[in-house]
C-alpha cells in the first residue's frame, strides 16, 4: 500500500483512541485512576510482543528512559483527567501546545535558538488556543480555567516525554526504550492503587472491552505511522495532524448527542477553525 495510505490510519486509529477514552470516562469508568492503571496495563502487554520479537533487552543508558517514564506517567494522568474534564473538541487542539513547549524545551535545555518566526507561532497558537476553547458564553474566561490548565499540563509533560525519549534513542534500541517505558509506568502507579481498589470489585466486561480497543488502536497508529514516517516525514505529518478525533466528536454531536457532547454549529466552526490554525502553526515550529 503506497505510505499515505498508512498515514491515514494512522491517523484515523489516533483519533478512534481519543474517542474511545472519552466514551469509556463518561459511560463506563467513573474512577480516572482505575481508568488509567487499566490502560497502562493494557499497553504493556500490547507492549511485549513486539519488544521479544525485536530483541528488547536492558537500557545502556538507564537516566533518560527513566525520566521519560515519570513524564510519560505524569502524561497519562493528566490526560484522563482532563478527558474526564474537557469536551474532545476542546482537548484536541491543546496537543498543538506540544510543539511550543518542545521548542521552548529546546532553547531552555538543549541551547536551540529560539527566532522570532517561531515567536510569531507559539503567539498565533496562543490565541488560536483561546478559540479553541470557547462555549455558548463566547467568553475568553474559558481558556483561563483550571481544566484548560490541566490540559495545557498534559501537553507539557508530553513535550518532555519525547524530548528524553529523544534522548533515550541516543543510546537504546527503540523496543527497549518502549518495554522499560511501560514497565517503569506501572511501577509507578502501584501508589496509586489504594484510589481504585473498591473499584476493583466492579470489574466487568464494558470496563475491560474498551481498554482493549484502546491498546488494539494504539498498536495500529503505531505500526501505521511508523511505515508512513519512513517513507514520507513531511506529508505524514500533516496527515497525522487531522483532527479525527475532533470530526467524529462533532458527528457524534449530530446522530447521538447525548454520547459525548453537543455544541452548535457556530461553537463547532470556531473550535474546527482555531484547531487548524493551531495545527498550522504546530507543524511550522516543527519544522
Amino acid at each position: 500500500m503506497p505510505y499515505y495510505v498508512y498515514a491515514w490510519v494512522g491517523a484515523a486509529a489516533s483519533g478512534l483512541i481519543v474517542i474511545t477514552a472519552k466514551l469509556t470516562s463518561k459511560h463506563s469508568i467513573a474512577n480516572p485512576w482505575l481508568f488509567n492503571f487499566l490502560m497502562v496495563a493494557v499497553t504493556l502487554v500490547f507492549t511485549i510482543p513486539p519488544a521479544i520479537i525485536n530483541n528488547a533487552g536492558l537500557p545502556n543508558n538507564w537516566t533518560p528512559v527513566i525520566l521519560a517514564a515519570i513524564f510519560s506517567t505524569l502524561f497519562n494522568i493528566f490526560w484522563l483527567f482532563s478527558m474526564y474534564a474537557l469536551d474532545v473538541s476542546t482537548l484536541t487542539p491543546l496537543f498543538s501546545f506540544r510543539a511550543v513547549f518542545a521548542v521552548i524545551i529546546g532553547n531552555l535545555f538543549l541551547h536551540e535558538t529560539l527566532s522570532f518566526h517561531q515567536l510569531w507561532y507559539v503567539g498565533i497558537i496562543f490565541i488560536a488556543g483561546i478559540f479553541a476553547s470557547m462555549d455558548e458564553k463566547f467568553s475568553i474566561r474559558s481558556f483561563f480555567q483550571r481544566s484548560i490548565a490541566i490540559g495545557l499540563a498534559t501537553m507539557l509533560f508530553l513535550a518532555l516525554n519525547n524530548a528524553f525519549i529523544k534522548v533515550s534513542l541516543q543510546s537504546n534500541s527503540l523496543w527497549t526504550n518502549n518495554i522499560w517505558i511501560n514497565i517503569i509506568n506501572i511501577f509507578l502507579l502501584i501508589p496509586t492503587i489504594h484510589l481504585f481498589r473498591k473499584d476493583l470489585k466492579t470489574l466487568n466486561l464494558s470496563h475491560v472491552l474498551p481498554i482493549g480497543a484502546m491498546g488494539l488502536f494504539s498498536t495500529i497508529t503505531e505500526f501505521s505511522a511508523n511505515v508512513a514516517y519512513g517513507v514520507n516525514l513531511g506529508v505524514t505529518a500533516i496527515i497525522m495532524n487531522t483532527p479525527f478525533s475532533m470530526i467524529l466528536a462533532f458527528l457524534f454531536s449530530i446522530f447521538a448527542p447525548k454520547l459525548l457532547e453537543k455544541h452548535s454549529y457556530k461553537i463547532y466552526l470556531i473550535r474546527f477553525s482555531a484547531a487548524f490554525v493551531m495545527i498550522f502553526g504546530a507543524i511550522q515550529l516543527s519544522r
